[in-house]
């Protein structure tokens, strides 16, 4: 009998579903589910997908540059908040100030405008912290830099660099090194050209620095969230968030979280869908964009990160412990890794699931709203304080 492999997204369910029934310092409160829906459903009425993907904060002008665009901003979107002592990162751009993960994505549109560079691997690969800190500390006219410190940098540039290396040097696995052919012409030893290369999407590389090959990983995927999350982890390992968790048996499992991978998938939909609703001649002249229309975008989790658990404990979604409760009220750093992080996570995604599943729509898109909801709440309690590179 053949047995089904679980897909990523189904190992994350299960693993976090795990976690919440051994939990022992986070609980969900399925009843205030129950309260919380009557208005939620009624605010969701005002939300759909062209309210996530931001023009005035995001790039789309050119599709294989916007692509390059939210790889870049996904290996480096985590850990905006600051502590008591400093002051949040921020940015001002056209008379707004922006700080977090919105100040990031503008700062990373701009550089996308103006450099041609952003599209090569090498650059990437090579890049040099001062490069970056140019970048999140501009000085133009409509975008300078305020106050604030964003914490990280040497995580991020490592990222970014990961990134470039991994286009540049090794763009994909073993698994699919098949597809990068060295020269078009290249034949089999029967002499015959390899049937791979009748496919136009199976792209071939004459320079290893050819902005192209971004191609592929989107490609490689074929539309399915799952695989492409599974080629994201595999090749970049800046994005295998997972953590140890042991239950009340005794047994330690993996939990998978895999936010900011999840993330990108998303904002590639999202990419997708905005072209196809604003530039659907876009669509016709680069292909490749259909394989952003996952098929199964639903499948993704909840975007385990530090907003939404605020925001549910606020809603009394999620009850933490009296301890537990104390240390995020005082601002106690709660280390990566350590168990009540873990549970804070994986309580965060079973919630997010339970309202979605209640209410009909996917995971990922009750995570936007909720987490754009967060920021427009002003009286929100403190939020846990990790320091991690994966939210």
């Amino acid at each position: 009998m053949l047995i089904k492999k679980k897909t990523i997204t189904e190992e994350i369910r299960e693993s976090c579903k795990l976690v919440v029934e051994n939990s022992r310092y986070v609980k969900v409160n399925f009843d205030a589910i129950n309260k919380f829906l009557n208005d939620f459903s009624f605010e969701l009425k005002n939300w759909d997908n062209s309210k996530f993907l931001n023009t005035d904060i995001h790039y789309t002008e050119d599709p294989l540059k916007a692509c390059y665009y939210f790889f870049v901003l996904d290996s480096v979107n985590f850990c905006f908040w600051a502590d008591k002592k400093t002051e949040k990162w921020t940015v001002k751009y056209k008379e707004q100030e922006y700080s977090g993960y919105n100040a990031l994505a503008i700062c990373l549109k701009r550089e996308a405008e103006n450099s041609n560079l952003f599209i090569y691997p090498y650059y990437w690969a090579k890049l040099f912290k001062n490069e970056f800190m140019r970048m999140i500390y501009p000085t133009y006219d409509d975008l300078h830099y305020i106050f604030g410190e964003l914490k990280l940098i040497e995580e991020r540039v490592t990222n970014l660099r990961e990134f470039g290396e991994n286009l540049f040097e090794k763009p994909l696995s073993d698994l699919y090194k098949t597809i990068f052919w060295k020269d078009l012409q290249e034949k089999n030893i029967q002499g015959k050209v390899k049937e791979e290369e009748k496919d136009p999407y199976k792209l071939s590389y004459k320079g290893k620095n050819d902005p192209e090959k971004i191609k592929d990983i989107i490609v490689q995927a074929n539309r399915d969230v799952n695989k492409f999350i599974n080629i994201i982890i595999d090749n970049f390992r800046n994005f295998r968030d997972t953590e140890e968790y042991q239950l009340k048996s005794g047994k330690i499992i993996k939990v998978g979280f895999y936010k900011r991978a999840q993330i990108l998938a998303h904002d590639l939909f999202l990419l997708y869908d905005y072209y196809k609703n604003n530039k659907p001649d876009l669509i016709q002249k680069y292909p490749f964009l259909e394989y952003l229309n996952f098929r199964n975008i639903s499948d993704l989790t909840a975007f385990a990160d530090y907003k939404l658990p605020q925001y549910l404990f606020y809603k009394g979604i999620l009850e933490y412990s009296e301890d537990l409760k104390n240390m995020i009220m005082n601002g106690v750093y709660i280390p990566a890794g350590d168990v009540r992080e873990v549970e804070i996570r994986a309580a965060t995604v079973i919630a997010v699931e339970e309202i979605a599943n209640r209410l009909k729509k996917a995971p990922s898109f009750v995570d936007n709203v909720l987490w754009n909801l967060s920021k427009k709440t002003t009286d929100l309690p403190p939020h846990h304080k990790t320091i991690t590179i994966y939210y």
